[in-house]
Formats: C-alpha cells, structure tokens, sequence
C-alpha cells in the first residue's frame, strides 16, 4: 500500500483498524516466540543487535506516534529516536544482521496495516 493521502470511507478505515489490530496482535505474539526462542537457544555470541533507520516520509504525526509505539511494544525491537525532520526513525534490533529485513517486517507487518486504518 502506498503512503498516498487519498481518505478511505469511514467503513473502509473501520475494517481498516480491525485488520491492524489483528495484525499488530499476531506481530507481538510472533516476536515474542522470536525473543523466546532466541534467548533460549542462540548463544550469546550469535546475537547480531543493531541499529537501523527506517524511513517516515509522507506518515503524518500520528502515524509516526502509533507506529513508533507498535514498534517498541513488540519483542526485540525499540524506537529510539525520530529525526528532528520526522523523516526517519532509529530502531534498536535484538537482531539487525539483516537491515533491510528488519525494515520490511516493519513496513509489511506495522505500516501497511496501519495506513489502511488512518487513511
């Protein structure tokens, strides 16, 4: 989905927050099994954690206040900071050896819900 700033019908944005509660619900019960099983099994050594940005352009505020939030409520991932310019976000990964999947799993599992939800 596209960050355009055409407005769904309200039963539209409706749906569209069942959908990101739904989705959002099964990304923190996945990250948690990820942290559990990483904890419990990886040796310390095999740890990769990391920084990596993700970019905000074209969210609104708001948008960038829940996704933020969603991000550092789900296992394994914190928001550390917004750019003063609201155009990126720096994301601590318990495991950033992989950046751009890290930025994909936030794009397909948090934003895209999202903005079928605000939009």
């Amino acid at each position: 989905m596209s960050r355009s700033s055409r407005r769904n019908s309200l039963p539209a944005r409706a749906l569209g927050l069942v959908v990101f509660a739904w989705c959002f619900t099964r990304e923190l019960l996945l990250a948690n099994i990820t942290v559990a099983r990483t904890v419990l099994l990886q040796p310390r050594s095999a740890l990769a954690p990391g920084f990596v940005t993700y970019d905000l352009r074209g969210l609104s505020p708001f948008e960038i206040v829940v996704l933020t939030h969603c991000i550092t409520l789900t296992p394994g991932t914190t928001s550390v900071e917004v750019s003063p310019d609201n155009s990126t976000l720096l994301v601590h990964a318990l495991d950033a050896r992989d950046p751009e999947g890290v930025r994909a799993s936030i794009r397909s599992g948090l934003e895209a819900p999202m903005l079928r939800w605000t939009r």
